[in-house]
């Protein structure tokens, strides 16, 4: 395992003076705001074979947008959080709905709630800032498209904008290989709160490059007493080709790295909520599944209902939230409505 600090400085291991000119683009950090970017700690696989293959994927897409503050009134007191865990279908849902319909109260009975963090999974930017071409198509997935993305081109970027947010958008590959309107896809954190100790996790490459998205809020109740809360968004590889003992073995080796790389002495360890899309197609018989909730025991399981439809009627259990320490009660639910992606949103709701 080895770690870095993207952005303007070099590495967090015995610095040179090569590493800030080595550091690819995609490890580079812009701000949404054109304030002076940030660093973030990087975390990179330490195995050589890993890291060569992960370097031609991370050619193919931009940098991390970091903005840390969000552009709205802020929050005080607190004593909720509403966490929000969805994947988007690269533009496919509609994530103003969403977002009204939680800050309404509509799925909380009535309570309407102002923290809010989502953790999304495929968010996607277009233009600017994407390598204009795709020189190393081994490296390229297809893209992913549907009308409502085409229609509405509502990117992480925009998306964060319009709603005042903080943001923290790591992008793990790119959509496909168009030049005239390059894209790429990652995960984002997008929060009404401050973001803070942001971290990019590399995980092991098996079928695509996958990286998490890390980072910390923080606040006082009206009592008084102060609480923070470290989020993590995961998407797990496919890894459909029955190579190197098969997906649920890929899986296992990302969900073992992401562990490891979570428990270092250096990183923020306080209560932790880790959510995504783990593509856990044999549900809680998955070693990955198992591995992260003995990690992070402390989060009710959701009913067993499906978390993704897809064509011909398939459905499945692909996403999960898994907690440690939350100093109070967390309560989470798989939401009614897709809002026009193929998964469910996961809500969970930490009272301090």
């Amino acid at each position: 395992m080895v770690v870095l600090l993207a952005g303007a400085t070099a590495c967090a291991r015995a610095p040179r003076s090569s590493d800030a000119a080595r550091m690819p683009v995609c490890r580079g950090v812009v701000s949404l705001h054109e304030a002076p970017a940030l660093n973030i700690a990087w975390i990179e696989p330490a195995d050589e074979r890993h890291r060569a293959r992960l370097t031609d994927w991370c050619a193919m897409v931009g940098p991390v947008v970091y903005e840390p503050q969000p552009r709205r009134a802020s929050i005080t007191p607190i004593d909720r959080v509403a966490v929000v865990s969805w994947n988007t279908h690269v533009g496919g849902g509609d994530l103003d709905a969403l977002l009204d319909a939680v800050q309404r109260g509509d799925f909380t009975r009535g309570e309407p709630l102002d923290a809010i963090v989502l953790l999304l999974q495929e968010m996607y930017r277009h233009g600017d800032g994407v390598p204009e071409r795709a020189t190393i198509l081994s490296a390229v997935p297809s893209r992913i498209v549907d009308a409502f993305h085409a229609e509405h081109a509502r990117d992480v970027r925009r998306v964060a904008g319009e709603h005042g947010l903080a943001v923290l958008y790591v992008p793990s590959m790119r959509n496909g290989a168009a030049a005239d309107d390059p894209e790429d896809r990652g995960n984002a954190i997008l929060s009404t709160l401050p973001l803070s100790d942001a971290a990019a996790i590399e995980l092991p490459i098996e079928r695509q490059r996958r990286v998490v998205a890390v980072a910390a809020i923080g606040g006082r109740t009206a009592a008084g007493t102060p609480w923070r809360l470290r989020l993590v968004n995961v998407h797990l590889d496919t890894a459909l080709a029955f190579l190197h003992g098969g997906p649920l073995a890929a899986r296992r080796r990302q969900a073992d790295a992401l562990v490891a790389a979570l428990t270092q002495s250096w990183f923020f360890a306080g209560p932790t909520v880790l959510a995504g899309d783990f593509n856990a197609w044999l549900g809680e018989r998955e070693p990955a599944i198992g591995e992260l909730r003995a990690a992070f025991p402390d989060a009710p399981a959701v009913d067993s209902g499906p978390t993704w439809s897809g064509p011909l009627g398939l459905r499945a259990r692909l996403d999960y939230v898994f907690a440690k320490g939350p100093a109070g009660a967390i309560e989470v639910q798989r939401l009614p409505s897709r809002f026009g992606s193929d998964h469910y949103p996961l809500l969970s709701v930490i009272r301090f």
